[in-house]
């Protein structure tokens, strides 16, 4: 817990390193509190407790890196916090929000919006299934996958450790890239999973946000200075070839997300890949899946591998957009099947298994 002076209740120091027992909500939102202006906000389980830390933290006029106070703002619904967050990022603001199954459903008219006009931002989910024959609160990729052709590029942490990880890593990732992101962790296996972690100071913060990087994002604003023309009619010739001027960027994504990784990794020591392989190097069977059940299989996979067994798991990182080399390169030559452990229900066919 956050106390009033702005450090963490009950963090251990140990040789300039910060550890803290906390959740999966808390540790992204202490980031995601620090590197954003305006908050939008509506609440819905399980990724309440994110606005809820956000809205408690600008009471106490707690500020964010650039040392102002970031506007949490609730709004009627989940529709009116996309409206609220794309009107705050096209100001030049950086701007994020919160939300979880049909909360997210919601905000997918303004995604394709944010996401056709190269709009940075970081839409944080605690993904959560979708109500079909009846209602669930509890954790599946249903959501996050009826997102999928938004354009947001689509970032998994697995742990607490990495879903606080991945909340700077987005950001940085879509201001350098303009591609917006959702970063999203399993709703109550990792959103409320109590862990101890090693926590991102304000210095990191700073250090890991070129000021370049939101200079640019900023000049991109509506303002009468610079008067532009934006969301206008266009006729079938021209809004097809329009709407492959993004190519570039979405080629470019997943070599910037690497590398930002790497630049993250020589700052704390933490590497993470867009795709990484656990196991026997010489597998014969690969297990393929994102999010808190790699924790679970990893160790399964040790197990297996201690008693003679051919096995592995590939660990998907990034999986919008999706990297076919890095993919094909992490996997071992010796591979003869592939088992696909999706979360998501789809009445015809698995999209994770077409992937």
């Amino acid at each position: 817990m956050a106390s009033s002076n702005g450090t963490f209740t009950g963090a251990l120091k140990m040789k300039n390193r910060t550890f803290a027992t906390i959740d999966g909500n808390e540790a992204v939102a202490q980031v995601v509190y620090r590197l954003n202006e305006v908050i939008a906000i509506y609440p819905i389980t399980p990724s309440s407790p994110m606005a809820e830390w956000a809205d408690a933290w600008a009471s106490e006029k707690k500020r964010n890196i650039w040392d102002t106070v970031p506007s949490v703002v609730q709004m009627q619904s989940e529709g009116g916090v996309a409206g609220a967050v794309h009107g705050a990022l096209q100001t030049g603001s950086l701007a994020t929000t919160f939300t979880a199954s049909q909360g997210l459903l919601l905000m997918i008219p303004n995604m394709y919006k944010i996401a056709g006009e190269l709009t940075p931002t970081v839409f944080h989910i605690a993904a959560r299934s979708l109500a079909a024959q009846a209602l669930s609160i509890f954790g599946d990729h249903s959501d996050v996958m009826a997102a999928r052709g938004t354009g947001f590029a689509m970032l998994c942490a697995a742990s607490v450790q990495e879903a606080q990880d991945f909340a700077l890593i987005a950001t940085r990732v879509t201001l350098e890239s303009r591609i917006p992101f959702l970063h999203f962790f399993d709703g109550f296996r990792t959103s409320h999973e109590i862990n101890k972690i090693e926590l991102l100071l304000e210095d990191d913060l700073r250090k890991f946000i070129p000021d370049e990087l939101v200079f640019a994002h900023r000049s991109r604003a509506l303002t009468p200075d610079k008067p532009v023309l934006r969301g206008t009619t266009q006729n079938p010739d021209v809004y097809f070839q329009a709407r492959e001027t993004v190519n570039p960027y979405y080629l470019a994504c997943a070599d910037i997300t690497q590398k930002v990784m790497d630049e993250f990794a020589a700052m704390t020591g933490r590497q993470y890949q867009l795709f990484e392989y656990h196991g026997d190097p010489a597998a014969e069977r690969v297990l393929m899946l994102m999010g808190s059940g790699c924790e679970a299989v990893h160790e399964t996979v040790d197990y297996l591998n201690a008693r003679g067994e051919k096995v592995g798991v590939l660990k998907v990182r990034l999986y919008r957009p999706f990297d076919a080399m890095r993919f094909v390169a992490a996997l071992p030559e010796t591979i003869r099947t592939i088992a696909v452990l999706d979360r998501t229900k789809e009445p015809d066919f698995s999209r994770y298994l077409l992937d």
